[in-house]
């Protein structure tokens, strides 16, 4: 059922809406992005409520009840296995999980946002055993024995520690994890749906990974369109069961704990995996759930909270947020107002991690009288992103701090960051720096780093952009130029972005107008709630890096795979997975915009991304790239990378849509003129011409509307 980028019509959307609802039903009303993808590609009967395929067990995942874990993504097929006896089943939830979380919930900040340890992680999986019919009754017996107590299965789930990543694939990626898995050992699982039929001869793992991780991240988006289902993160649950939590009276209690700060009004760190297990039921006895119903309480929970977040159904005086989805099922941090600068301004429902930064360093939460208080001269600092690995902010410099040789990033960002001195790597969007200032040893202060020499060319209230790795030493600048330079009377051009009220302060200057509104982004392709989605203030510095980098090509132009840009922006010493993907999906979304230009790796690995500069040369050469003109070793490289409009056959049963059919005719017509032949033939479609990975204009789950 899964279609290509442009042919997915409203109905054929709409009959995947209403299958998608009946198979989360089905599925005990909890169906996460990678089970809805394995429900579509291996047919999924709600009816009869199991997959309508009979797999080779051969390509699922063994877990062995004495052994240790494999990686275990939500939607892999397992084998539990027990001497001779086995038994079938899918993963379907997957947390993290970790000793030190208190019975009660209550966790210490440094577990929330934690990172996963150098070797494994800590975790919790759900397995549903029903997926493949019903169980015969030697299987029942089978699984009474998992479940018994001291059993490999506790209450339905699977709790061990698994490798903390597969090459660049983190554990925590349940997306990424599964298309890996089915681009290597579960390769032959694929075999038995469509996806072979769709990529070119002799593609390799690594794209056959891309392309399900890219089928994957559709369904989550279609998922989101769907009005009987609710997701958190990639988690789709029945609304109506949802609602029906939000109206209980546990829900009510649970929301006045989370949102309960502690004594004295500092943070409090509350984990609902284990919150949820204290509720009693009639007359004080323990009701625990099992399996897929406690999995769904838990996602029911973080529904309910993240609605009376965004109603603020709690305290005025209480500030509530997630700080980590993975842990325990989410961790939610609760404080009493006013928040400390570095959460300011954030979306309350993007974890942060604050609580593992701020018990890293030794200090706790700032005191009120640190809360974003600058005297009139001081530069504005604001925080753009923030996960567990990655901070970005930009910095208006203040005339004092640009005398001083200072770059202030506030008490709270300088806690995220290790001690010691650091290097900045700073870039004038535009203008040549020489060496000694484009690369800086600077030393960290209370709430800044000093030693900096500033350029000539900047002048007070310029804004930078900042990013760094919080494991990291490095710390990466760029000025942003201004669409059009603006004259300033008494000063003289104003070409890079800044703030106005300090650039007027420093100068002596009365106040000037504000620039125009910056132009609107697309919305991130990459789901909020999904595992490292694309950070939109990344997008100059990823360009800067590329242009001091990348490898030079046709008329000036560079280009970095995902791997080598990620480890020139953060240093390879800190080139995770988890920045990794960050930085691709990135780069993926820019490529969409029209800033950089994505192709396939001659190599293998992660694609290839290409910054142009702006000059007709360029234009020409980029053209030219796009399609397929040029000399032989440009023709030869494109070949890979340009799919060429053509006609390709569909799964059996299906035909093109009415869009698909009239592009077709629109392409002979303008190939072979009026005499052409502009009949679709019967169950073939059109393909457009595109870069591999780009598309032809906006992906089409853009197209979604969304309630």
């Amino acid at each position: 059922m899964l279609l290509g980028v442009d042919e997915v019509p409203h109905e054929t959307r709409a009959d995947i809406v209403r299958h998608l609802e009946r198979v989360v039903q089905a599925r005990g009303g909890l169906l996460h992005a990678c089970s809805a993808f394995n429900a579509l590609y291996f047919g999924y009967d709600p009816d009869l409520r199991r997959y309508t395929i009979e797999p080779d067990p051969a390509f699922f995942l063994e877990v062995r009840a004495s052994g240790t874990l494999p990686v275990l993504p939500t939607g892999a097929f397992v084998r539990l296995t027990r001497g001779a006896r086995e038994l079938w089943g899918e993963i379907v939830s997957a947390f993290g999980r970790r000793e030190g979380v208190e019975q009660d919930g209550w966790t210490a900040a440094a577990l929330s946002g934690a990172p996963a340890a150098t070797d494994v992680d800590e975790q919790r999986l759900t397995i549903d055993t029903n997926v493949f019919g019903p169980l015969s009754a030697d299987e029942a017996v089978e699984l009474g024995r998992w479940l018994r107590p001291g059993g490999a299965l506790k209450r339905g789930h699977l709790v061990g520690a698994v490798p903390t990543a597969v090459a660049d694939v983190s554990s925590r990626d349940q997306i990424g994890s599964l298309a890996a898995f089915l681009a290597g050992a579960g390769r032959g699982l694929l075999e038995l749906g469509p996806l072979p039929l769709w990529l070119d001869d002799g593609a390799d793992a690594d794209m056959v990974a891309r392309a399900v991780r890219a089928a994957i991240l559709c369904v989550a988006d279609i998922m989101a369109s769907a009005s009987m289902i609710r997701m958190w993160g990639d988690y789709g649950r029945l609304a109506s069961a949802a609602r029906a939590y939000a109206d209980s009276d546990q829900a009510r209690q649970l929301l006045a704990m989370v949102s309960r700060p502690a004594p004295g009004g500092a943070a409090r760190y509350s984990a609902l995996w284990p919150l949820l297990e204290t509720f009693t039921g009639d007359g004080g006895r323990s009701e625990p759930l099992t399996g897929i119903a406690e999995a769904a309480l838990v996602v029911d929970a973080n529904i309910m909270l993240a609605d009376a977040v965004t109603s603020r159904q709690y305290g005025n005086d209480v500030d509530v947020r997630v700080d980590d989805r993975w842990l325990e099922g989410g961790v939610w941090r609760s404080q009493r107002l006013p928040v400390p600068t570095l959460l300011r301004g954030l979306d309350p429902l993007t974890p942060a991690g604050i609580g593992f930064a701020e018990s890293a360093t030794g200090h706790g939460t700032e005191s009120p009288g640190m809360m974003g208080a600058r005297d009139a001269q001081g530069s504005q600092v604001n925080v753009e992103h923030i996960d567990d690995e990655l901070i970005v902010f930009s910095v208006a410099l203040s005339a004092a701090d640009l005398s001083a040789g200072r770059l202030m990033l506030t008490h709270s960002i300088r806690k995220l960051l290790p001690t010691g001195a650091m290097i900045l790597r700073l870039h004038h969007d535009g203008a040549s720096l020489p060496d000694e200032v484009a690369v800086q040893r600077v030393l960290p202060s209370h709430s800044s780093v000093v030693g900096v020499t500033w350029p000539h060319s900047m002048y007070p209230g310029l804004r930078l952009t900042i990013a760094a790795a919080r494991a990291g030493r490095r710390l990466i600048a760029t000025s942003v130029r201004l669409p059009e330079t603006v004259v300033v009377d008494g000063f003289g051009p104003v070409e890079w972005e800044c703030d106005w009220e300090l650039f007027a302060q420093g100068l002596n200057l009365p106040s000037l107008p504000r620039l125009p509104v910056r132009q609107e982004r697309w919305p991130p392709s990459v789901p909020r709630g999904s595992w490292r989605p694309a950070v939109a203030a990344l997008e100059h510095l990823v360009i800067e890096a590329l242009k001091r980098d990348g490898v030079v090509g046709l008329a000036g132009s560079r280009a970095l795979d995902g791997r080598r840009l990620t480890a020139s922006l953060f240093g390879p010493d800190v080139a995770t997975p988890a920045l990794l993907w960050t930085v691709i999906h990135t780069c993926e979304d820019m490529a969409v915009l029209g800033k950089l230009t994505q192709t396939a790796s001659l190599e293998g690995g992660p694609d290839v991304f290409t910054w142009w500069p702006d000059t007709p040369q360029a234009w020409e050469a980029r053209a030219a790239a796009a399609w397929g003109d040029g000399t032989d070793l440009l023709h030869e490289a494109m070949n890979r990378h340009w799919v060429r409009p053509r006609e390709r056959r569909l799964p059996r049963g299906q035909q093109a849509s009415p869009e698909s059919q009239k592009a077709y005719a629109r392409w002979r017509l303008a190939v072979e003129g009026l005499g052409a032949d502009t009949e679709l033939p019967i169950g073939m479609t059109f393909v457009h011409g595109h870069l591999r990975g780009t598309g032809p204009g906006k992906p089409w789950h853009r197209h979604i509307s969304h309630p």
